[in-house]
């Protein structure tokens, strides 16, 4: 016997228009697209299985975001949860440290700083004084085109 189909998910007219509004961005991210469009065929009343093939899409993908709308709301789809990661091991004080040794000083016996002695002179890894250098549009060894900032709140901004 086959089960009986979702009931029609129920929705504000604000959060209706709201969804349409997010469908009509240009710039909106396509799974919040998908998630929006979920959404309102759920609340059209189209079942889960039609939905999940008209929008090509799986059956757990309809449900995972039918059941979200129902618990969180509007605010539950269309934003994205926290993932899971490894920690950061550097505190901000000791990355604004680096940034302003940077900015403001120069290796004895050498023109400028390179990832290898900063991170020697910070004591923490290459790769992690490359990753914020990136994050900064930091680039020292670029001497011609590299400007020191004299702006005090380079590392708040």
């Amino acid at each position: 016997m086959p089960c009986a189909p979702a009931p029609a998910l129920g929705i504000s007219p604000v959060d209706r228009r709201e969804l349409l509004q997010v469908l009509g961005l240009r710039s909106v991210p396509q799974s919040v697209a998908l998630r929006a469009r979920i959404v309102l065929g759920a609340a059209d009343g189209i079942g889960n299985k039609v939905l999940a093939r008209q929008l090509a899409t799986s059956l757990p993908t309809v449900l995972l975001w039918r059941g979200r709308f129902q618990a969180e709301g509007l605010a539950g789809i269309l934003a994205d949860r926290p993932r899971s990661g490894r920690p950061k091991e550097i505190t901000s004080e000791q990355e604004a440290a680096l940034i302003e040794k940077t900015l403001h000083s120069t290796p004895a016996n050498a023109t400028h700083w390179s990832v290898r002695l900063m991170a020697r002179e910070q004591g923490i890894s290459p790769a992690t004084v490359q990753r914020i250098w990136s994050k900064h549009h930091l680039q020292p060894h670029r001497v011609e085109s590299f400007k020191f900032s004299t702006d005090p709140q380079f590392v708040a901004k």
